[in-house]
């Protein structure tokens, strides 16, 4: 191919202080991976000295980076910006980085930890797989595939989907991924546990019971400007103009997330694919009970606190 028929931003110069590692995607276009030279030190683990997790911003990131070390021992290369473990549970990597990344998609949630697997992604699917969600990472230079999400299991999800894209045992589309996503969410929130061959799942990440299993956010209770702008503001989600919507007992479609009125009890806010999931289970009676369940279990709508998530599904 000649050098004329390549997309000239592949040759773009990195801004000072910035270095090329390789191209990534980004708007569904291939782009020079710039960055800061000292993240990329970082990326080589070179010794930081004084690293600790104390220099972290985010306490998220750190509370689930002591929960993978608790499990898979201390990280193979550690600074005040990442944890970094290798040949570890599956993956060829895993790294857990001082960030807390929201993501709307397929619901809103954190990411800040990455796994990567080495698959070969033909060019042709690149843009495809972009589309999919900007977790989806792809280095055609190493010949690897990354995901970035919440958790571990979600990474699992994502990367399996990558697998079965390019083995051409499913179309590279935006909904089957959103769909594998909360069909994975389901099955938590129905006490089952995610599966996958290839995934030892050595931490019980995928555990319905693990505290740190964080795909899911309790909505009602989110304080951040930006989440309570995409509940009742954003393009998508809700059967109600975007954003997530509330029900009542009733198992009616009330408002939006983060509007309910003076006087009314704690509010239930379900995604319009989750609304419809329960619904197709067992019509407004199955919202009505979610909600009722809701208000039971956690009544008190200016509680202060660590978020409290109420199962979707009766246990049997």
């Amino acid at each position: 191919m000649k050098i004329s028929e390549i997309d000239n931003k592949l040759f773009e110069k990195c801004w000072k202080g910035y270095k090329k590692h390789g191209t990534k995607m980004m708007f569904g276009k291939r782009v020079p991976d710039c960055r800061k030279v000292e993240s990329v030190k970082e990326d080589e683990n070179k010794e930081v000295p004084n690293a600790s997790y104390d220099n972290w911003d985010h306490k998220e990131a750190v509370s689930y980076a002591q929960f993978l070390e608790s499990h898979l021992g201390k990280p193979d290369g550690f600074t005040n910006e990442q944890a970094v473990w290798y040949n570890k549970d599956g993956f060829k990597r895993i790294v857990c980085k001082d960030e807390y990344v929201l993501h709307g998609s397929p619901a809103p949630h954190h990411d800040f930890v990455y796994s990567f697997i080495d698959l070969e992604v033909p060019e042709s699917l690149s843009d495809e797989l972009a589309k999919c969600s900007g977790s989806i990472l792809i280095d055609h230079l190493k010949n690897e595939v990354g995901a970035r999400c919440g958790s571990l299991t979600a990474n699992a999800v994502t990367l399996n989907f990558c697998l079965d894209v390019v083995a051409g045992r499913v179309e590279p589309t935006k909904d089957q991924y959103e769909r594998r996503i909360l069909d994975m969410i389901d099955m938590n929130e129905k006490g089952k546990k995610f599966e996958l061959d290839w995934w030892p799942d050595e931490t019980g990440d995928a555990d319905p019971d693990n505290p740190y299993y964080k795909e899911s956010i309790n909505v009602e209770e989110c304080i951040c400007e930006d989440l309570r702008a995409w509940f009742g503001k954003g393009k998508k989600g809700g059967a109600g103009g975007g954003g997530w919507d509330r029900y009542n007992t009733k198992g009616e479609r009330i408002g939006k997330c983060g509007d309910s009125k003076p006087g009314e009890g704690k509010p239930k806010c379900l995604s319009k694919a989750k609304a419809a999931s329960l619904r197709s289970s067992g019509g407004k009676k199955a919202i009505a009970n979610a909600v009722k369940r809701k208000r039971k279990n956690d009544p008190n709508k200016n509680r202060k606190g660590k978020a409290k998530n109420v199962n979707n599904h009766p246990k049997k």
